[in-house]
């Protein structure tokens, strides 16, 4: 595949991201995707898959990813993105808030036959909690 339609394929993800829509999300991944996250007790595969993306949409149904910037080599597309989320569920034990939140991050994909085999995930969830009054913002400031 070149670097376009690697680049396609994560630019497909987040626009299915973007519409809630888990269906076409499970669509863009292979079978035995491999999720690398910070979030604790994601499995591989797509039941692991569909619990990682479940656990975003309902702390956050109403959300949106702005793509910044996509680089891709190979099979690899790297990410710069930014999270505009607004707090509607349950999110690492927090009730939910309504509290709005900017969270950065970026994404590595391996990219397979099309579809996406492999993901690193990183998300500034430091910030997110302090954003949501989980953390304390340095200093005791409110963020």
């Amino acid at each position: 595949m070149s670097s376009a339609d690697t680049k396609a394929v994560v630019q497909d993800f987040f626009a299915a991201a973007n519409a809630n829509d888990l269906e076409r999300m499970l669509g863009l991944v292979t079978d035995d995707v491999a999720i690398h996250t910070q979030i604790p007790g994601i499995a591989p595969g797509l039941e692991g898959f569909r619990a990682f993306m479940s656990v975003y949409f309902s702390a956050f149904p109403e959300q949106r990813v702005e793509v910044h910037e996509l680089i891709a080599e190979g099979d690899r597309v790297v990410a710069r993105h930014t999270h505009h989320v607004t707090q509607g569920g349950e999110f690492a034990g927090l009730p939910p808030s309504g509290k709005r939140a900017v969270v950065d991050g970026l994404e590595l994909f391996r990219i397979e036959d099309g579809r996406i085999a492999e993901m690193w995930h990183h998300d500034d969830l430091l910030g997110l909690l302090q954003q949501l009054g989980a953390i304390p913002a340095p200093g005791g400031a409110a963020v």
